[in-house]
């Protein structure tokens, strides 16, 4: 799904115009018209406004600007049921997975290289997934409770230069 179709989505889901959420972005209503078409892209300069709005915009503008490294799961898993309490469970069970992963994480240099290999490979997939689960409970838990995002990574930031985490 594009950029484009999300914010349409957005907008149909909120009941909102073009012209109303054209202001607030702010564009010109137009230009929104034509990249919720695809006939344009987003600007540049309006993606951390609209990574600000929703956080599935942020994980989408996140998606097409590292190429997947950070990849948009509701993409991949339409159906993931985004019940706080549903993610909660789904991201246990990949925490879990990831932690047997790591266990028989191969690391000893005296053992077979592709083994090793495998090894690894296998807790990257499971990082991968605790990742994904992790960032789509983030952004509905901001929804859910009105948390605000910028907030939160700033607290965050300030207690990691702090070493408090």
């Amino acid at each position: 799904m594009s950029i484009g179709q999300v914010i349409h989505d957005y907008r149909k889901v909120n009941r909102l115009t073009q012209g109303e959420l054209a202001k607030r972005l702010p564009m010109d209503r137009t230009t929104l018209a034509k990249v919720e078409s695809g006939s344009r892209e987003l600007p540049p300069a309006l993606e951390p406004v609209l990574a600000r709005m929703c956080w599935k915009f942020a994980l989408k503008i996140a998606d097409e600007r590292t190429d997947g490294f950070i990849s948009n799961i509701l993409d991949d898993l339409p159906n993931l049921d985004l019940h706080p309490a549903a993610l909660k469970d789904v991201l246990l069970k990949e925490i879990n997975e990831l932690e047997q992963a790591l266990g028989g994480l191969v690391m000893a240099k005296h053992i077979d290289p592709e083994k090793r290999r495998e090894s690894a490979e296998r807790v990257w997939q499971e990082m991968r997934d605790v990742m994904e689960k992790a960032i789509v409970l983030q952004g509905v838990l901001e929804e859910e409770f009105g948390i605000d995002r910028k907030r939160m990574i700033e607290k965050h930031e300030a207690e990691v230069k702090r070493g408090e985490r």
